[in-house]
Parts: structure tokens; C-alpha cells; sequence
């Protein structure tokens, strides 16, 4: 999910038009290129049963997935932003007013080594693209989540698809346990949300009281329905998480989270999302996403440059068979 890298920016047909063919040309074209990572090639491959379930249940939790040098540099990078954020930080448990601290920023790629090494050197990017079966996949932007211990503060249901200016179905979440993480505590998600494809209302994560604007121009009006998830007429999947295990969920899975209630331990999650094949339309994001790039006649020559910049492709794969498995089977629950 997002915040304000989320945020609707005016785009017109045109435009959105002209930039996905771009971002798709630049894509293929990148993608006959050799791997410039060859380290990566000898890291586990997606098992078909995990690649079926992540289609037929629109999310799949895979077992110790990520090396736990990777965890650890990357609890080293939340340790440093948390003292120091970027532009795009929210603080909910302090917006809303409530117990607890919920610290949500993103771009961290962009401003800290640790996590740089975590997109381009671990395992993350080649489980993306072999699980939505992408020749490659771009990042579109990095995501940390951390609710201290006691924080009431929730994550509301919602789809990420919804904050996003995306046209395509290749597009998939990845979120890194950085901390053992009890079930009831941990994101749940609505098995098979994701073909319902819904643009739901978009919802605020300080809470309506604190809402600043941000999201005035959606044009999304479905309505999340959060009566039958709660009287429980939906699947809900979920999984207690150790360091180094992975969620992976789709753009459409619909999804949400409770405080966390341990008072000992953080709920610290680090979020990649990723953009596969089939994506032709995206805004380029400007780093402060509140004052977008007014289109100009230098506009689509800015744009090629502008998206390998801020969203770079990470991995590309020949398309081939699994040869090991990578998977854990589902805790489900309704």
C-alpha cells in the first residue's frame, strides 16, 4: 500500500498512452541484455506450486526465502530511517492520535545502501518475475511499515492497486518479515480478491479525522465490503512469520492489518513492489509526488529517462522451468 507516493496525478489518455509504450519499449529492449547480477541466477527458484497459488488464491507465503544477511542490513537501514525518514514519511499512531508509533515511508533504495543491495543483490527481484511469470520486473518503490510494540494503530483493508496510476495485471507486493511475527498480528488478505479487480475508495491510513486532501482527485467510488469480511463471509488467509520468510501478494489482493499487540517485540515489514510484463501505463514518479512534472514539449523525451531512474528494471530471466521448490503451505482460516 501507500501514502503519498500513492497520490492521483492528472494524466491524460494521451500521455498515459505514450508513456506505457514507452516503459514497455525500454522494457523489452533491456530485456535482451545478459543478467548483470549472474549471483542471482543460482538463487532458489519459485516452485510451480507456490506460482499456481499465488494466481488461483491472489497471495503466497514462501519460507525462508531471503538470506539473513539481507534481514540484518535491513533492520540496520529501519533502525537509521526511523531516526531519520525521507519526504514521504507518515507517522499514523501520531496523525491519529493514538497509542503506539506506525512509521510508514518509502523510496528507501533511493537514500540507503542496505536496502539498494537488497533490491539488486538478494533473491527478491527473480522471485518476482518468476512468480507472475514476467521476463523481467522493475521496481516501482520500496515500502517500510513498522508498528512498535503496543500500537493500536491499524492497517485498514485495501487494495494497493487503488493508490496507483497502473494499467496491467503483472504487478506484485513482496513483504519481508524482519521480525517473528504471530499470526493474529500479521497482514491478513481476502483469498481470490484479486480477480474482483476493484478500484475501491481510497482509503486514509491516519484515519478519516486526520485526512489532508491527498486523495481528492480518485476517481474510485467501489466500496470495500468490510461488513462480510468482518461477519466472516470471505477466506482469510494469514501466517505467523519468522525473519527472511515473504508474502507475496497481487496489486488486487485486498488486504489489512490489525495494531500490534505484542509488547515486546516490533512488527517491522519491508515491502518491494513490482512492475512485470504486461505494465503500459505508470506516471513517473518526481521525488516528491505532491508536485507532479507539469507535462511540456520536453515532456515524453524526459519520460524514458525519468522512469529508468526512479523505477530501474532489477532482474530479467529466460522463462523456464522451476528446479527446486520455494514454498510453505498456507495457514487458512475463515
Amino acid at each position: 500500500s501507500t501514502s503519498k507516493a500513492g497520490l492521483f496525478l492528472p494524466l491524460s489518455l494521451p500521455m498515459a498512452a505514450a508513456a506505457g509504450r514507452l516503459l514497455l519499449f525500454s522494457k523489452r529492449a533491456l530485456c535482451r541484455m545478459k543478467d548483470l547480477n549472474p549471483h542471482r541466477r543460482t538463487l532458489s527458484t519459485v516452485s510451480t506450486h507456490a506460482k499456481s497459488q499465488f494466481e488461483e488464491d491472489g497471495v503466497v507465503c514462501i519460507r525462508n526465502a531471503i538470506p539473513e544477511e539481507f534481514v540484518e542490513s535491513l533492520r540496520q537501514a529501519c533502525e537509521k530511517n526511523m531516526k531519520n525518514p525521507g519526504p514521504l514519511c507518515d507517522e499514523h499512531s501520531a496523525a491519529a492520535g493514538s497509542a503506539g508509533r506506525f512509521h510508514d515511508d518509502q523510496f528507501l533504495w533511493r537514500r540507503h545502501d542496505e536496502c539498494r543491495a537488497y533490491l539488486f543483490n538478494s533473491p527478491v527481484a527473480k522471485i518476482a518475475a518468476q512468480i507472475m511469470g514476467s521476463t523481467s520486473v522493475n521496481i516501482l518503490y520500496d515500502h517500510l511499515l513498522v508498528k512498535e510494540p503496543g500500537t493500536v494503530a491499524p492497517t485498514p483493508w485495501h487494495n494497493d492497486y487503488s493508490y496507483w496510476q497502473i494499467r496491467g495485471n503483472d504487478i506484485c507486493s513482496i513483504w519481508l518479515a524482519l521480525d517473528k511475527v504471530k499470526r493474529e498480528n500479521m497482514v491478513t488478505y481476502v483469498r481470490g480478491s484479486h480477480r474482483w479487480k476493484m478500484l475501491h475508495r481510497i482509503t486514509n491510513f491516519s484515519g478519516e479525522d486526520s485526512d489532508d486532501g491527498r486523495y481528492a482527485q480518485s476517481p474510485n467510488q467501489e466500496e470495500i465490503p468490510l461488513e462480510a469480511i468482518h461477519r466472516g463471509e470471505y477466506e482469510l488467509l494469514g501466517w505467523d512469520m519468522e525473519p527472511g520468510d515473504i508474502v507475496v501478494h497481487h496489486g488486487w489482493t485486498l488486504h489489512g492489518a490489525t495494531g500490534n499487540t505484542d509488547l515486546k517485540t516490533m512488527r517491522r515489514g519491508y515491502a518491494t513492489r513490482w512492475l512485470g510484463d504486461d505494465i503500459t501505463s505508470v506516471h513517473p514518479f518526481s521525488p516528491f509526488p505532491l508536485s507532479p512534472l507539469p507535462p511540456s514539449p520536453s515532456y515524453f523525451a524526459r519520460m524514458n529517462a525519468t522512469v529508468h531512474k526512479h523505477m530501474p528494471i532489477v532482474y530479467f530471466q529466460s522463462i523456464e522451468s522451476p528446479s527446486s521448490p520455494l514454498c510453505s503451505q498456507p495457514s487458512r482460516r475463515r
